[in-house]
């Protein structure tokens, strides 16, 4: 009987978390000329986004195709709630063609995300 309940309630907390508002917003590209995120002087890729809360972040560029981490751009940065943060992936002229993503992970909060609207290709 116990276990049943103690299921219940993880189930119905799991939802709730689904259900908050997003971890992430106003995301926003640092270098757009001709639409690209890519830097073509450098073949840097810049974005920047800002969090909802205060945490500490991890940021990593991801593979969108198998989901592996690429490149960690962050560890444990402490975030304050809606300050801007900037981000620089030097690595691209170097990664293998595909469709890559960032991923923020939340310490405190321990959820991930992946930020909206920051998706590249590399050719």
């Amino acid at each position: 009987m116990a276990l049943a309940v103690a299921v219940a309630v993880a189930l119905l907390v799991a939802q709730h978390l689904k259900d908050k508002a997003p971890l992430i917003d106003g995301t926003g590209v640092v270098w757009h000329p001709a639409q690209g995120l890519i830097d073509p002087r450098t073949q840097a890729v810049s974005f920047s986004f800002y969090a909802r809360y205060s945490d500490k972040l991890d940021v990593s560029v991801i593979a969108k195709r198998t989901g592996r981490t690429v490149a960690a751009l962050a560890r444990e940065l402490p975030a304050r709630p809606f300050e801007r943060l900037y981000f620089r992936w030097p690595g691209a002229s170097s990664a293998p063609p595909g469709a890559y993503e960032v991923r923020v992970h939340f310490a405190r909060l321990d959820r991930t995300t992946i930020v909206p609207s920051i998706n590249f290709d590399l050719r």
